[in-house]
């Protein structure tokens, strides 16, 4: 039987009816990949951004970034000059002849400071300051997005990360005395975030996210569903699916760059901290754009699939190749295993809904796996497995053997031996028993 009387062509629509179903599977595919867009954000907005422990969690990966750790070893220093008259404080304690110097020494003083904090900042002790700071100021963000509460109210309130604790603890690495800790005013080093008053669309748009992050993955997977129902053939539903996946991955990494753009630009007023705020923000949404990324693979995957199940020759000629370790399902599982390892193992957060991707994936792949051999080894029903191994244990056989030690050393002294046999200088006898010493080693 030939691969080319089994594989069978694609069928094209012939009929108006055929066609409008195909325009009718992608409008629905469509409607799927949008679905699946604004499921990855609000999956992110409530496994990371609502998520007070989760968001906490990476106060260290952001103090390990020199950006965001210098800006708040900044800020933290600045403020305590700023409502601190240092200079004075340093003119008591300096005797009379030297008041002149306190200019210089505060001068001097400030400079070092920032190198002492951002070096503080890399220590366990002041990090988990700054941790349960982070999450005060979380709990008043959700309660912002949320509509207010107790922490701050709608109109009017603001979101605030308070750097007190950086700020007294600067000022006693530095030495400038416990007199001064205690005149740093109440409200030093309070950073202004956001305003609530500002967030009326992102308060209505970040609820109703949170609510359908349950529904939207169900809806999602019912629209590509009935989507590869509706298209009947196998193999065009799952090249349309994995157009869509790509896209959606392509879309959804602009619209992160875009808000992040939005975001920086319009709610961090000072330039100089725009660096440390676009650091944070590749932080905090990794897994967003990671997501993003795996459906761009995944889509590309899908192509693949489809492309090999084609009756196009370089897919036949594919599929020949591919017969023999199709024949044993062990190797195929076995990378399907791999890959379902990675993925377990590879995240930042285990939910239903991770798992719930990783089980669709595996479900995907077996399909494929039994699919795919039930095709291959119906069109190549005499390419066995056991030449194929057979043959690249040879490959690799020969491969070490080339690059043991002396192995090219006997092949040179080879190829002069049968010089001199062919120049006549070495009798048959001669050659065949000087090749023969040479091979045994002798």
């Amino acid at each position: 039987m030939s691969a080319e009387t089994v594989a069978s062509p694609e069928v094209e629509p012939k009929s108006g009816q055929g066609r409008g179903r195909s325009a009718a599977v992608w409008v629905v595919l469509v409607v799927a990949g949008l679905l699946l867009l604004l499921t990855s954000f609000a999956v992110w907005i409530n496994r990371v951004a609502l998520n007070t422990q989760v968001f906490t969690d990476t106060s260290s990966e952001l103090l390990a970034d020199d950006a965001i750790r210098g800006a708040i070893a900044t800020r933290s220093v600045d403020a305590l000059f700023d409502n601190v008259d240092v200079q004075a404080e340093l003119e008591q304690q300096l005797p009379s002849d030297f008041d002149a110097l306190s200019g210089i020494a505060t001068a001097g003083l400030r400079q070092g400071a920032y190198e002492i904090v951002d070096r503080a900042l890399e220590r366990p002790a002041l990090q988990e300051l700054f941790a349960i700071s982070l999450e005060e100021t979380h709990k008043t963000l959700v309660e912002v997005l949320e509509g207010g509460g107790s922490r701050v109210s709608t109109e009017g309130g603001k979101v605030t990360l308070d750097l007190q604790v950086v700020i007294r603890d600067a000022a006693d690495r530095i030495g400038v005395g416990q007199d001064v800790v205690d005149k740093i005013p109440a409200d030093a080093g309070k950073i202004v975030i956001l305003r609530s008053d500002q967030l009326d669309a992102a308060q209505s748009g970040f609820q109703l996210l949170k609510a359908l992050a349950w529904v939207l993955p169900l809806l999602t997977l019912v629209a590509f569903g009935f989507a590869v129902w509706l298209a009947g053939e196998r193999r065009r539903a799952v090249r349309g699916v994995g157009i869509i996946l790509a896209v959606v991955g392509v879309v959804g990494l602009l619209a992160a760059r875009l808000t992040q753009n939005y975001l920086v630009t319009s709610l961090v007023a000072h330039r100089d901290d725009r660096k440390a705020a676009n650091n944070a923000w590749n932080i905090l949404t990794d897994l967003m754009r990671g997501s993003f990324r795996w459906m761009i693979v995944i889509g590309i995957l899908f192509l693949i699939a489809a492309w090999l199940a084609g009756p196009g020759r370089r897919a036949v000629a594919a599929r020949r190749s591919i017969a023999p370790a199709f024949r044993n399902r062990v190797w195929a599982y076995a990378g399907l295993a791999i890959v379902t390892l990675f993925l377990l193992l590879n995240g930042q957060v285990s939910d239903f809904a991770r798992f719930l991707f990783v089980a669709i994936l595996v479900a995907l792949g077996a399909t494929w796996i039994e699919l795919t051999r039930r095709q291959t080894l119906l069109e190549f029903p005499d390419d066995g497995g056991p030449t194929m191994v057979a043959d690249a244990r040879d490959r690799v056989s020969g491969w070490l053997e080339e690059r043991k030690p002396g192995s090219a050393d006997v092949t040179t002294q080879l190829a002069n031996l049968a010089e001199l046999h062919t120049r006549g200088e070495l009798t048959d006898e001669e050659y065949a028993s000087a090749k023969a010493r040479l091979l045994s080693g002798e």
